[in-house]
């Protein structure tokens, strides 16, 4: 860490306790690529490395008042990331142990899942993607019509992967509470297992 800041440091936690999103944008600069190598080494995933330290960021801006109490950040920080790490991956074999078991249970094939599927649902789905903004229609198509990967469609439209992920994860959460909202549960765990 350069010498600068660590003059500024406590300034920083200071200020960013107090709400300052000038100061949390310093912070969030200066720890991006060192939590970002962390997360890319054990996830192997870009996107999800990125959606990990997003998280650990909205994290530390939620518990921001106890900030000042700290007094060596780094070590505290880098705890929270492996933290944030471990739940990740934890939470991925939880949903791939569901995911086998759902498989298991349902002797069903895919193929028969979808074709049993009636134009109520089909239209339900449509209307739910029509909801959307053109933008997210876009991005969201890119993605999975398309079979773009974040990065891919943030250089094709000119936005940030941040961009890409956050929207994508916008349209999937508008899907699955539309879903649940028509009680169309089957179809509501298709899109969670989709993610």
């Amino acid at each position: 860490m350069p010498a600068e800041m660590l003059h500024t440091s406590q300034e920083l936690l200071n200020r960013i306790a107090a709400g300052d999103q000038e100061a949390f944008a310093a912070l969030h600069h200066q720890y991006w690529d060192e939590c970002y190598g962390l997360a890319l080494a054990f996830l192997k995933s870009p996107d999800q490395a990125e959606d990990v330290v997003q998280d650990v960021f909205m994290k530390l801006w939620v518990k921001r008042s106890s900030l000042p109490a700290i007094n060596d950040f780094t070590p505290y920080f880098m705890v929270m990331v492996r933290n944030e790490i471990i739940n990740y991956l934890r939470q991925l074999a939880q949903r791939q142990k569901k995911h086998a078991q759902y498989v298991s249970d349902n002797s069903v094939n895919l193929q028969q899942f979808f074709a049993v599927s009636d134009e109520d649902t089909a239209a339900v789905i449509r209307k739910a993607l029509g909801e959307l903004t053109d933008r997210q229609q876009q991005i969201f198509s890119l993605s999975r019509d398309a079979g773009l990967s974040h990065e891919e469609i943030a250089e094709q439209l000119g936005l940030s992967k941040k961009t890409v992920s956050n929207t994508i994860t916008q349209v999937l959460n508008h899907l699955r509470i539309t879903l649940y909202q028509h009680g169309l549960m089957a179809w509501l765990a298709w899109v969670v297992l989709k993610q």
